[in-house]
């Protein structure tokens, strides 16, 4: 059969196949170059060919990425960029530039008074190691006179039989001894004449100035090395400085498989978008964590990242970026741990006044940064182990309470050791101390108190004109009206779990507090509890 005859039979197939099942054979050599092409080649133009058949919109090839990368243009990104500040943060905090400027004081006094102290053992030490240091310069003296430091060179031609070598080195001795020796002589001639004129014709204060000069010269060369003559006021601790690969050798130890794949062969490796710097009494760096891991996995695993860096667990404070992407880390690394840092003193012990309507100084971060809180519109909870400063706390916010002239404090420390009566006894308007059934009882009371005030204020407020409370909930200007009485009130429970779990009184302090918690916010009413026992505290948000 030629291929005259297979073309013909294979259209006749063609045309038995469209009339039986009433479609079109399709041509798989034309649909697969119309598939593997140029996006182009599937537009209806293209297809429009005489003798090509035509391509359904729906088998186009749809093309995911652009050809040109897009996005923000140059004057946006760099508008968009974060500016890195001109003068370092603690230049501009008054408590952190007192802390630096005390601590920098502090430090020259203590090295001048260290040593203002041992200045006579430090001329007696020199005055006896003067003699010491006037033989090791008499002998450096000879020494160099003779040239004997090319002493070992000249051996060394000699042994090697290096005639012409060791001529060489010789006429250079002859010519330095030569010139050595004539100084040397002019110096031993001039310096006892220029000795005896200053000692019968300079004064006093300078015959004793030169004595000390040359008895300190001769005292410091004669100290051996290992006994200096002045000792250091302050030793200082040496700590590694955090570099990049300190942080990648840290991250890598921590098992996670993102960071080892980066980490690895091939690997992109961890990012840093910003230098690292020092930052505080600490090192700072800003890392690009790999794709995938984010800052929290990174907490879960301090202790190992401590490892890694060789450092105490409380120098290692790794912390989100809350304006960046969750892989985005901040890293400080202290110089101490936080247990070592003193705590700086509170800005508001010495004398001064407070408004619960603006952040108050309640301790400092582990950079030493101060940490404020705004009790008004809050409630506090304090929970914590026994021992580890619950009641601390709860006195730094009932303190500056108390130098709010406008706050009513009711204060009720069930534990029983008085360690509130310093402001329950004096500025409190309620004050009990107990585990008793007599104390829970009175702060029982003290509770409803409060919640009957709640209606009150709630109604005072509706009363008032749009004008003195648009939003409808107690502000400094509307406290200010004494006669009003929405002055802030201040309800305080240390150790409030023996309230919330006693049989008899309990459930009715639970369910009260449970309410002044949602109410008291805009009604000038703040609730700060303490406790051992969190779950025993009113079940909603304190917030």
């Amino acid at each position: 059969m030629n291929h005259e005859d297979e073309n013909e039979l294979f259209n006749r197939l063609e045309a038995d196949i469209a009339a039986d099942f009433g479609g079109e054979v399709l041509d798989l050599d034309k649909a697969r170059a119309a598939r593997s092409g140029p996006p182009d080649s599937a537009t209806p133009e293209a297809n429009d060919e005489p003798g090509s058949d035509p391509i359904e919109a729906d088998d186009a090839v749809a093309m995911v990425d652009a050809p040109a990368p897009t996005g923000q243009g140059l004057m946006d990104r760099i508008r968009g960029a974060n500016r890195r500040p001109v003068v370092s943060a603690w230049l501009k905090s008054k408590p952190e530039f007192v802390d630096a400027a005390g601590w920098l004081l502090g430090h020259t006094a203590h090295a001048v008074g260290y040593h203002a102290l041992r200045t006579p053992y430090y001329a007696a030490s020199l005055a006896l190691r003067a003699p010491a240091g006037a033989a090791k310069f008499t002998a450096g003296t000879l020494r160099w006179v003779t040239d004997a430091e090319g002493d070992p060179l000249r051996r060394a031609a000699a042994r090697r039989e290096n005639a012409e070598e060791y001529l060489r080195l010789s006429r250079q001795r002859d010519g330095r001894v030569r010139l050595r020796g004539i100084l040397l002589a002019l110096a031993c001639v001039v310096g006892p004449v220029a000795a005896l004129a200053m000692w019968i014709l300079a004064p006093a204060w300078l015959l004793a100035t030169t004595t000390a000069a040359l008895t300190f010269a001769f005292g410091w060369l004669g100290a051996p090395a290992d006994k200096p003559v002045i000792s250091r006021a302050v030793v200082a601790t040496q700590v590694e400085r955090l570099t990049s690969v300190i942080v990648e050798r840290a991250l890598g130890a921590l098992g996670n498989a993102e960071i080892n794949k980066a980490l690895g062969k091939g690997g992109e490796g961890i990012k840093f978008p910003a230098p690292i710097t020092r930052d505080g009494p600490g090192w700072r760096a800003d890392i690009d964590l790999p794709y995938g891991v984010t800052v929290t996995d990174i907490l879960d695993r301090r202790d190992r990242l401590a490892s890694g860096l060789r450092r105490p667990l409380g120098c290692v404070w790794p912390e989100p970026v809350p304006d960046e992407h969750a892989g985005r880390m901040m890293l400080w690394v202290g110089d101490k741990a936080l247990n070592k840092v003193p705590p700086p003193a509170w800005p508001l012990a010495k004398g001064g006044t407070a408004s619960l309507f603006k952040p108050l100084p309640f301790g400092t971060d582990q950079r030493g940064r101060p940490v404020t809180i705004t009790l008004m519109y809050d409630n506090v909870l304090i929970g914590a182990m026994p021992g580890m400063g619950k009641t601390f706390s709860l006195r730094t916010p009932l303190l500056a309470a108390a130098l709010d002239v406008l706050a009513e404090l009711l204060i009720w420390e069930l534990k029983g050791t008085g360690d509130l009566s310093a402001l329950g006894e004096t500025v409190a308007a309620d004050y009990g101390s107990g585990a008793n059934d007599e104390t829970c009882a009175a702060a029982l009371e003290s509770i409803r108190y409060v919640y009957k005030d709640l209606e009150r204020r709630a109604q005072v407020i509706s009363s008032l004109p749009k004008d003195k409370c648009p939003e409808n909930k107690v502000t400094p200007e509307v406290a200010a009206i004494r006669s009003l009485g929405l002055h802030p009130l201040v309800l305080a429970i240390d150790e409030c779990q023996e309230l919330f779990s006693h049989e008899q009184y309990g459930k009715e302090a639970g369910a009260l507090c449970t309410s002044i918690i949602k109410r008291g916010r805009a009604l000038g009413v703040i609730l700060l509890l303490a406790t051992q026992r969190p779950g025993q505290r009113p079940r909603e948000s304190l917030r």
